[in-house]
């Protein structure tokens, strides 16, 4: 019989049996796989993770203690080297930069010797740099072998004097009529007026309106160098070389646009005898303000746009980077000094040396563009047209009598005409000329009795009324003074003699020819349309004898530009301005395809945000945003 074991703990047990051996016993008694459940056991083990947790954590939090001192540190000492650096940036700051900065830093309770200061100045641009390291003692860092934190600080403030030359080209063409250009007047108004906001000594403004051509005005035409076919008018016609270059050649003249009217059917000149609607305008409407810090001037000027006529991107843009390249520099100082300018239209005495070359630093050069449409054509008297005789003489016939001097007396006047002493022969109750000298002393339907060849005088009196169209009435050919006068034609037809209109009639003579004026190119072109000349004065004849001197007549004016060379040179001469350096902005207000295709050209592949579309009638948005960029470019290098 086999007796049951006992507990090994029981140590009456242990101590009785003696002779075997203790461990045996024990491992007789265990309960079956003990051992193995205490090797796998896992009470107890989270309560030693914890501690190591713990440990963990409050390394980090010492760690981030340390962190958290040095930023604070480096925070104070950044702060007070941006503020002190800003202060000795500025260019009105007259103390050396160094001590501006360390200024700072000892108002902030900060060591004044930690930083290194480096400046660069000139008189439009400084620079101000600091270099700085804040050193903190480590408190528990120090365990891991740190014993201090360093962070290097750096900083630099740079004003820079950014002088700004500014072309505005603003379309005034036929299709802006309306709510378009009462947009535009308020949007470019606003926008000069903020543009030059505090920075009138900085900034200049060149307005540019243009359609068809571009009116310079008497301004302009002061102080360039124009052709001299006539006076009456200010447009220049460019030829394609010089979109191709931003400056105007030396030694070369501008070509003035001849003085025409294609448009006008009937005979109504105005009161010098000229055509009634010229190509250009003969006054200073819409006429360019160059080189302008005015802003009441430039917002007077802008209000008074109208729209009329065709479009000439390409012309408008022309004269807007020839104002702004560096050959126009003597004329922009010419204004400045000129006696015969408004004090409007004067140029700031502080812009001589403007335009600035084009890589001179702390100057930026910026073009703003705007159209509604697209190019059309443009037009001007054929070159064979702008000098010579004409082939058409003309005799102005009392149509009432008796006539006399002012006093009642016919026969002899002296007169003094530009200065000079003339004998006046009036013809009085012959019928056959009507001279008189009017209350004003304006000598009407007279002849001379010098002879025009006999004496200087008479030359220089010939000249003066040939060019002025004023004086004698012999130079006011299309003006009948409201029936005082006949006007009597004479007209070269090849192999047919003179057609004479009113006799309806071809004699081999000129009528009257004694007392008949041979008009040059110049004074019949400017003096009756082409319209009223082939239709009017030279009627067809019976046998059609008349019809191809009427069609030379009425073409006596051509196309110079259609759309396409329009657009060719309106894309050469933006180039050449993008590649000296010209910021250019456009805006296509409402253009059809042509019209932005052409803005975005012109603005450049790249400079897509320098374009802007304008669907509605938010123009002023688009001012708003070339502003807004343009403001940019004068803060930043």
């Amino acid at each position: 019989m086999r007796l049951p074991r006992r507990p090994c703990s029981a140590p009456s047990r242990q101590v009785a049996i003696v002779n075997r051996p203790i461990r045996s016993l024990c491992r007789a008694t265990a309960p079956a796989g003990a051992v193995a459940r205490f090797r796998t056991a896992e009470d107890g083990s989270l309560t030693i993770f914890g501690l190591v947790i713990f440990v963990m954590m409050m390394a980090a939090g010492g760690i981030a203690l340390d962190v958290m001192r040095s930023e604070v540190e480096r925070t104070e000492l950044q702060y007070a080297i941006d503020r002190g650096v800003l202060a000795a940036a500025n260019l009105e700051q007259g103390r050396d930069p160094g001590a501006v900065v360390k200024d700072y830093l000892r108002a902030a309770g900060l060591d004044e010797d930690s930083v290194e200061v480096t400046s660069e100045a000139s008189s439009l641009d400084r620079r101000v740099s600091v270099t700085a390291a804040t050193h903190t003692k480590s408190l528990f860092l120090d365990m891991l072998g740190v014993d201090e934190l360093v962070q290097p600080i750096s900083t630099e403030a740079r004003e820079v004097r950014t002088e700004l030359e500014l072309s505005l080209v603003v379309d005034i063409s036929g299709s802006m009529d309306g709510s378009r250009i009462e947009t535009l007047r308020s949007a470019a108004s606003t926008f000069v007026a903020a543009l030059l906001d505090g920075r009138e000594n900085l900034t200049t403004v060149s307005l540019v309106p243009y359609n068809h051509s571009v009116n310079a005005g008497t301004l302009l035409a002061g102080v360039f160098d124009f052709t001299e076919e006539h006076p009456f008018s200010n447009c220049i016609v460019f030829p394609d070389a010089d979109y191709l270059r931003l400056d105007q050649a030396s030694g070369t003249r501008m070509q003035r646009m001849g003085h025409f009217d294609f448009r006008t059917y009937s005979s109504r000149g105005n009161a010098a005898g000229l055509v009634a609607e010229p190509n250009c305008r003969t006054d200073n409407y819409a006429a360019i303000l160059p080189w302008s810090n005015n802003v009441t001037e430039l917002q007077s000027r802008i209000s008074q746009l109208g729209a009329r006529g065709a479009t000439a991107m390409d012309l408008g843009v022309k004269w807007g980077t020839l104002l702004l390249d560096p050959s126009s520099r003597d004329e922009l100082a010419e204004l400045t000094t000129s006696a015969e300018v408004t004090t409007g239209e004067r140029v700031n005495g502080g812009f001589a040396g403007r335009p600035v070359d084009y890589s001179a630093e702390g100057t930026r050069k910026v073009l703003v563009v705007m159209t509604d449409g697209e190019n059309t054509e443009q037009w001007d008297v054929k070159a064979d047209r702008r000098t010579g005789n004409s082939g058409v003489h003309v005799v102005r016939e009392c149509a009432v009598s008796p006539c006399a001097t002012p006093n009642g007396t016919a026969g002899t006047v002296t007169v003094n005409h530009f200065g000079i002493n003339l004998t006046v022969n009036l013809f009085g109750t012959d019928g056959s000329r009507c001279g008189r000298v009017d209350s004003s002393g304006r000598i009407i339907g007279a002849e001379w009795g010098n002879s025009p060849e006999g004496t200087a005088s008479v030359t220089q009196f010939q000249r003066n009324r040939n060019l002025l169209s004023v004086g004698l009435c012999l130079a006011r050919f299309d003006d009948t003074e409201n029936g005082r006068y006949n006007l009597r034609y004479s007209i070269a037809v090849p192999g047919r003699g003179y057609w004479v209109p009113h006799l309806n009639k071809f004699q081999s003579t000129v009528y009257e020819a004694s007392k008949a004026v041979h008009l040059t190119y110049r004074q019949l072109l400017g003096s009756v349309s082409t319209s009223y000349l082939a239709n009017k004065i030279i009627p067809a004849d019976s046998n059609n004898y008349n019809w191809n001197t009427r069609v030379d007549y009425f073409y006596s004016w051509q196309e110079t530009h259609n759309q396409s060379r329009a657009d060719a040179n309106l894309s050469r001469i933006c180039a050449a301005a993008r590649a000296q350096g010209v910021i250019i902005y456009t805006i296509a207000f409402q253009a059809p395809t042509a019209g932005q295709n052409a803005m975005r050209d012109c603005a450049g592949t790249g400079n897509e945000t320098r374009y802007f579309d304008v669907e509605g009638l938010d123009i002023a948005q688009a001012f708003d945003d070339v502003l807004a960029s343009v403001s940019r470019l004068r803060l930043t290098e």
